[in-house]
């Protein structure tokens, strides 16, 4: 064989295995290339996408939320003793808590107005030179007392790196109202640089309402708070504490163990009143650049709407624990550095309804329902799951992470909603039963745009789900997907892995170009008049990537490369060889032979 044709077998040789490797890549992934992260397999997480960092100083901030919690309970004892220890004191006190004194409101009928206390405690409260009104001093407002912060003029609070001042109340109620043309304005204000406050590291001021009633309408919270969630800026916390009962009076037997009458009893715990659940409502206000935009803990019957909360350092609303029969109506939370809502453990009965939960950091909603404990704890937490949990007609869009994310728990709705960008639409994990995914539309997710894992139970029908990789992913979970249409799925339209049992796909449209309208590498499921008509089996460049580039596929390619570069080398090294025996060839190879001197002379 000459060296050209042993050449041109080589080569021949090499594009033989290159696409004998192509053909065994296809095989082994009849998917289509979509296992990984990108498609059939993988499930998104976001555990890599955890928001954007808070701007301030840990260890002095958490330092500074200890001694806020010292101070409110050093108010409080002196509040507790006071009464019966100094009978001249009738009306409001200061106790000096440092740096920043505390202005102590003490139980009457009537409210304290902001008017009244810029009279008796000028040094608390004082009206500046543009019209605002300055809280210099921390107030503390004691159950029973109502505070009025309604005012024409903006309401400033002191924050610098001098101190902060704080506006809480401790079981009573709080009413704070503008109005649509002219918000009450409340704000940090730093005399310094004649601005708000933006820097967390030294603390800021906060607005809280411990317990009792809350009413704030028309009114905007901007740049207050820092830390955490007590001291976030706008912060509705009650406790578990529970109220105190009397016990019935005895009926005059004798006993060696005497009861206490109910008089005994009310005297001994005068003043001490539990703060309890916070309720109320808030309407038509505007929190912007707080720490957190609404923190709300042990609270029930709060009602919210129109509640706009923006650029949160944390999240935007958080309803944290033992929340319960709350509603959430025409809100939004957006732009805030990790979640927009959060519904922690044990909070339950909440309805959303118009919700707009947008270009978070992490997700738009996260909700976990799980048990608080999985037996006995130090705390004694109940293990219970909770739930109840409702959204509706809402739009979740283009967060980092997630759209909405849920963990655990029952009775858990999505309904009638936008869901566009994010990684993952919706994704539900940790056994949550009874969820319903219904009437949603679904875009641009560039993973899945609902995923299902960890033993949940759904039903998922009537939704519209485009321009997404993979529909819907079901991983070690049971649900009913049926009635949906899919249209532009770019890999599969439904996703089946690991245990299947109880999954059942029917009267579903797919329309799509991807590799194969269903993936089914579970066992269980059960598939059944579907409309395929509209599904495009087509190679494009991504498709073809994605064939080639397995790992042995990419080993016999290399081997084939391999060998081409040994062909090549090889020939170059038989026509060099044969260039350098062409040099030294005999110089009878060059002429005819040997010449006579006639046949010399001849020709001459």
């Amino acid at each position: 064989m000459s060296a050209l044709r042993r050449f041109l077998a080589t080569i021949a040789l090499g594009v033989l295995i290159m696409a004998v490797a192509v053909a065994a890549g296809i095989l082994a992934n009849p998917d289509g290339g979509g296992g990984g992260s990108v498609g059939g397999y993988g499930v998104a997480s976001d555990d890599a996408v955890q928001g954007r960092a808070y701007p301030g100083n840990a260890e002095q901030e958490a330092a500074l939320v200890a001694a806020e919690r010292g101070r409110l309970d050093l108010v409080s004892q002196v509040a507790a003793t006071a009464p019966s220890r100094m009978e001249w004191l009738t009306g409001p006190y200061r106790v000096p808590t440092g740096p920043v004194p505390t202005l102590v409101l003490p139980a009457r009928e009537t409210p304290y107005s902001l008017a009244e206390l810029e009279e008796l405690a000028p040094e608390s409260v004082t009206t500046q030179g543009d019209g605002s009104i300055l809280i210099q001093e921390n107030i503390v407002a004691l159950a029973g007392a109502a505070l009025d912060l309604t005012t024409d003029a903006a309401l400033r609070m002191r924050s610098g790196a001098d101190g902060f001042a704080s506006i809480v109340t401790l079981g009573g109620g709080v009413t704070a109202h503008g109005t649509s043309d002219a918000p009450l304005a409340v704000t940090s204000f730093d005399s310094a640089t004649g601005r708000t406050d933006v820097d967390t590291s030294d603390g800021r001021a906060y607005f809280r309402v411990v317990g009792g009633t809350v009413d704030l309408q028309h009114a905007s919270f901007e740049d207050l708070g820092f830390w955490s969630g007590d001291t976030g800026g706008l912060a509705l916390t009650g406790t578990d504490s529970p109220a105190l009962s009397a016990p019935t009076e005895t009926d005059g037997s004798t006993s060696e163990t005497p009861t206490l009458s109910a008089p005994d009893v009310n005297a001994l715990t005068a003043g001490r009143e539990r703060p309890g659940a916070v309720s109320g409502t808030i309407a038509d206000v505007t929190s912007k650049g707080n720490a957190f935009g609404m923190f709300v803990s042990w609270a029930a019957e709060l009602g919210i709407t129109g509640l706009r909360v923006h650029d949160s350092l944390v999240d935007g609303i958080v309803l944290n624990r033992s929340v319960t029969a709350t509603t959430i109506d025409s809100s939004e939370s957006v732009g805030n550095a990790v979640d927009g809502i959060v519904i922690e453990r044990s909070s339950s009965g909440i309805t959303m309804t118009g919700v707009n939960a947008s270009q978070n950091g992490r997700n738009g909603l996260s909700i976990d329902a799980r048990p608080l404990a999985l037996g006995p704890s130090p705390l004694g937490s109940p293990a219970v799951e909770y739930g109840d949990v409702h959204l509706d007609s809402g739009i979740i869009a283009d967060n980092a992470g997630y759209g909405v994310r849920v963990d655990g728990g029952s009775g858990i709705s999505v309904t009638d909603s936008e869901v566009t960008g994010s990684v993952v639409g919706i994704a539900v994990d940790h056994s949550t039963s009874g969820v319903e995914i219904a009437a949603n539309r679904f875009a641009d997710q560039s993973r899945q745009a609902l995923t299902l894992s960890g033993g949940v139970d759904a039903t998922v029908h009537d939704n519209h789900i485009s321009t997404v990789d993979t529909g819907v992913r079901i991983h070690n979970a049971s649900a009913v997907v049926e009635d949906n249409e899919f249209a532009g799925i770019t890999n599969h339209a439904v996703t089946l892995v690991g245990k299947a049992t109880g999954v059942r796909v029917t009267g579903n449209t797919f329309a799509g170009n991807g590799a194969a309208p269903f993936y089914d590498d579970a066992a269980g499921g059960y598939f059944a008049r579907n409309d395929v008509e509209g599904w495009e089996q087509r190679v494009t460049a991504t498709s073809v990537v994605r064939m080639i580039a397995q790992p042995l596929t990419i080993v016999w390619a290399a081997l084939g490369v391999l060998l081409l570069l040994t062909a090549v080398a090889g020939y170059r090294h038989h026509r060099g060889r044969a260039e350098r025996e062409a040099e030294r060839r005999p110089l009878t190879e060059l002429t005819p032979g040997i010449i006579t001197a006639e046949e010399l002379r001849g020709r001459t």
